[in-house]
């Protein structure tokens, strides 16, 4: 691409007008490297650089989260990514001013930021002590001082909506915790005179995402509408023995058997297999009524009109509804494209089990069937693999290197966790010292997973000793060198039963983590002693019916946050699930065609394994991997054929 000087119209602008401005203009070099990465952060080639918009918002919420394994082998790879992230963000800023006539006045507006974050920091310490604020208070400022683009004298809140709406999910987090201490320092500038001049005259309010829907409580709907769909569930939900006691009361009632048998077997002749977790089913009947509720507000002004289920789920409701949803994902960079994601689709399969099998209403159902036709392109099915999950394969696939890293991920992790531990120990940082033990157990969870990849919720519920409820998972077979986690069929999806193996290395991990980590983790977090592996101060989520769990997991928030912390180290951007394809790309890598061993590791059928991943000559694909693992690594060929023993 040759560079023009004339200006870019600013809708039309890419990331390639960018990177021939750059070169044209002498930026320097490592600023021209960094940009030339975000195509391979994306998955994409350098020669679609200029396919990719150069717009702020779309770097903070797309480019700036993406992993940066695939392009850097550094030690510290977040700290890589965060340094390249400001290299390409500061040379946009630059490239925008250009077009724009505007003189670069960037560094005087961050100064603005430094000097209260100087004051800030010089007031740390142990406020028991004395200290205003506690250490890194001032942390949470940096976020304001990289995006915002007036001085901090003259920032408004129509800056810190922009900022908030061109911020990722992750990073609205610190952003939040910035404003907040601005309203803070705010409210004591009388204590802190000195401070006045730093400061912008007003408080600040946090910005509501602009991407996700409004969230509808349940609680919140009429009480009337909420009964009556509570009624309607109950029905749906029915078991053996509440239909038994329905035919009793009938019978005491005085109805004749006749009739008692004909409803009996409308109740059952159209019913499917009943739901499994019944809490996980009602909680998407509630989501799907909620969903409605929440369209027919926005655009009927309220909810006074609607007497019960029947009423909102006319056609014309449930219509609105879904183009609402259409709509928001995609004028949302955060949110999955329409055409991607699933949630479309188990909406409207829980309503048409509400009115199948509650409501009894064929209409309905013919509602929902006719709109699944008419938007069929949004309805997407668990049947085919996302694209993230293909990115994913193929980038393991094209690169053994980044498969090595995969491999060797849990090894990583552990030797960086006890690193950590040693100098929090040495100077005697107990906050240091969690963090260490947090990636320790990030660690353990990549162990696991490269052994036998489990479903998150089976994570989290990982139990080292039995309890009244129901047995443990974790048995030795040899301490510290291989283990057993087994699952009984209730306990995993499919209703199989399962065992994993962790062996090696892996079983070292694990070994370290409950006689030596596990304790201390306890101790520092002053929680009592519990069942699970990873301990917590939560109850495990959508269990299924037939078995119970006792108190003391980890919550859903705090192991996403556990992943993510070892998942940034690793780099890769995988997800607990997406570690199933992974390692089903690298079993095929092993042993190219071997589907049925896929299956068995991955507790799924071979028909599903081979429709997934032996499409477009994979097994092809699966022998030129196998050729350069031996050639390139064969330790990791080694370790991968120990696992699958």
């Amino acid at each position: 691409m040759i560079y023009q000087p004339n200006k870019i119209e600013i809708p039309q602008a890419t990331l390639g007008d960018v990177l021939a401005w750059a070169e044209a203009t002498g930026e320097k070099r490592d600023a021209i490297y960094e940009l030339k990465k975000v195509p391979a952060r994306l998955n994409t080639a350098l020669e679609e650089i200029g396919l990719l918009p150069a717009d702020l918002k779309h770097f903070e919420q797309v480019v700036a989260p993406a992993p940066y394994g695939m392009v850097s082998s550094s030690k510290d790879l977040e700290q890589a990514r965060r340094r390249g992230n400001s290299r390409v963000r500061g040379l946009l800023e630059r490239f925008w001013a250009a077009q724009c006539d505007q003189p670069p006045t960037l560094e005087n507006v961050a100064q603005s930021y430094t000097d209260l974050i100087d004051w800030v920091r010089a007031h740390e310490g142990f406020v028991e002590h004395g200290a205003r604020f506690t250490t890194s208070t001032h942390k949470c400022l940096f976020a304001l001082r990289a995006r915002c683009q007036v001085p901090l004298p003259e920032l408004d809140q129509g800056e810190i909506d922009r900022v908030f709406a061109e911020a990722t999910t992750e990073k609205r987090k610190s952003l939040q915790r910035g404003v907040k201490l601005l309203n803070r320092l705010q409210r004591g500038m009388n204590a802190w005179p000195e401070i006045r001049p730093l400061l912008s005259k007003t408080n600040f309010e946090i910005p509501k995402s602009s991407d996700r829907a409004e969230r509808i409580l349940w609680a919140s709907l009429p009480e009337a509408m909420r009964c009556d769909a509570e009624t309607v569930f109950r029905e749906v939900l029915m078991t053996q023995d509440d239909l038994s006691a329905w035919a009793k009361a009938q019978m005491a009632a005085g109805v004749a058997s006749l009739e008692i048998d004909q409803a009996v077997a409308q109740k059952v002749k159209i019913r499917g297999r009943r739901p499994r977790n019944s809490k996980t089913a009602l909680s998407g009947y509630q989501g799907a009524v909620t969903w409605l509720a929440r369209s027919v507000r926005q655009h009927e002004g309220g909810l006074s009109q609607i007497a019960g289920l029947r009423d909102l789920m006319t056609r014309d409701r449930i219509s609105k509804a879904i183009e609402d949803q259409i709509a928001r994902s995609q004028a949302s960079l955060l949110l999955k494209a329409p055409k991607k994601t699933q949630t479309l689709g188990n909406r409207l399969k829980n309503l048409r089990a509400i009115a199948r099998n509650g409501l009894y209403d064929p209409e309905i159902v013919a509602h929902v069937d006719v709109l699944r036709v008419v938007f069929d392109d949004y309805v997407v099915t668990p049947r085919e693999m996302h694209d993230h999950a293909e990115e994913i394969c193929k980038l393991l696939q094209r690169r053994p290197d980044l498969a090595a890293k995969l491999v060797n991920a849990p090894a990583a992790l552990a030797s960086k966790a006890e690193a950590w531990l040693k100098d929090a120990r040495d100077q005697q940082d107990e906050q240091r010292e969690l963090a260490a033990l947090r990636l320790f157990a990030a660690a353990v969870l990549h162990a696991i997973q490269m052994s036998r990849p489990l479903r998150p919720a089976n994570l989290i519920a990982l139990r080292c000793q039995g309890c009244q409820e129901i047995a443990g998972n974790l048995t030795w077979v040899r301490k510290g060198g291989h283990a057993e986690l087994r699952f009984a069929p209730g306990e995993i999806k499919n209703d199989r039963e399962v065992t994993v193996h962790v062996i090696g290395a892996d079983a070292q991990i694990l070994a370290d983590w409950m006689e030596r980590h596990r304790p201390r983790l306890l101790e520092l977090m002053r929680l009592s002693d519990s069942p699970y592996i990873f301990p917590g101060q939560a109850s495990p989520r959508n269990v299924k019916d037939v078995i119970t769990l006792p108190h003391g997991c980890m919550s859903a928030s705090s192991f996403a946050e556990l992943w993510a912390l070892g998942a940034q180290k690793v780099g890769l951007g995988l997800t607990p699930h997406l570690c199933r394809h992974a390692l089903a790309t690298l079993i095929l890598a092993i042993e190219p065609g071997n589907f049925a061993k896929a299956a068995a590791v991955l507790g799924d059928t071979e028909e599903t394994v081979r429709r997934h991943y032996g499409r477009d000559s994979g097994e092809e694909a699966a022998k030129s991997v196998r050729a350069a693992l031996l050639a390139r690594h064969p330790a990791l060929f080694k370790s991968m054929k120990r696992r699958l023993k």
